[in-house]
């Protein structure tokens, strides 16, 4: 078997398992909306359901156009990935692994929304409870150090995204 498929049949599982694994722990342990500081004033374990995407995108949406919305985004992406991952060369190692990580993250929120019809996120962090403010162009604003709630398939993908992008400056810089 080549090297490729190898690491596709080993690493998309294995991020399916562990987003899969840590949702149930986190919906077994918490209530919705509690939250356990791990690390105090920076990382919390929380349990919550985004309807939308990253930063609850899309949330806003009817449920008759929101739901299809994401399945065909994962279908177009996950046939887009597949295309290239076959034609990887065999030694493109970093990119089939990107693109695994990839496939795990979007089979793990994938089975979410057709389980609950929203993913469950549990990752909260946050610079205790700072928060920017002031005023600009007459306006006030007020907005709370805070990185949205996130899962094991969001920093699969987020990590992919970032392999893949400094692949591609590499590869650049060569040329």
């Amino acid at each position: 078997m080549k090297k490729k498929y190898w690491i596709l049949l080993t690493t998309t599982p294995a991020v399916l398992i562990l987003d899969q694994l840590t949702k149930w722990w986190v919906s077994c342990s918490l209530e919705m909306g509690d939250r356990t500081p791990v690390v105090e004033g920076f990382f919390d374990v929380v349990y919550f359901h985004n309807m939308g995407a990253a930063f609850g995108m899309f949330s806003g949406l009817s449920d008759a156009v929101r739901i299809p919305f994401f399945y065909v985004v994962a279908a177009i992406a996950t046939v887009l990935l597949a295309l290239l991952y076959r034609s990887l060369r065999d030694d493109e190692n970093l990119v089939a692994f990107a693109i695994a990580l990839v496939f795990g993250g979007i089979a793990g929120n994938i089975l979410d929304r057709l389980r609950f019809g929203s993913v469950v996120d549990f990752v909260s962090l946050h610079l205790g409870d700072a928060v920017l403010q002031g005023s600009l162009f007459g306006f006030k604003y007020r907005i709370p150090l805070e990185w949205p709630a996130f899962n094991v398939a969001d920093s699969a993908i987020t990590v992919a995204m970032i392999m893949l992008v400094a692949t591609a400056l590499v590869r650049r810089g060569r040329s």
